[in-house]
């Protein structure tokens, strides 16, 4: 006789990501919708496919000093897009807080 323990038996459960946009174009979102439909997808789908295809490549061979040097340069785009007297953090609470009515 053999005995299996349920508790023992799953000991890896995979969890894929999701992902959120906000603050899509309408305009993006009746092209990417058109182009579900003529696939026969979802627009879930038809997004999934689009950044995959976009970012399923072999990623480009880059040194860890150029790495950094790009997210400085990003985070430093970023930062000039946000009033002087807010953080980041505080545009992303502020954006909930409207989006869940509390403001």
């Amino acid at each position: 006789m053999v005995v299996i323990d349920s508790n023992a038996s799953v000991d890896y459960i995979a969890i894929m990501a999701t992902l959120t946009i906000r603050n899509l174009p309408d305009e993006i979102r009746d092209r990417l919708r058109i182009a579900a439909a003529k696939n026969g997808r979802s627009m879930e789908a038809e997004a999934r496919l689009t950044l995959v295809q976009k970012f399923n490549r072999e990623p480009e061979k880059l040194d860890p000093e150029t790495v950094k040097e790009r997210i400085r340069r990003a985070q430093a785009a970023v930062a000039r897009l946000l009033p002087k007297d807010r953080s980041l953090v505080d545009e992303f609470l502020a954006e909930r807080k409207k989006m869940w009515g509390e403001e």
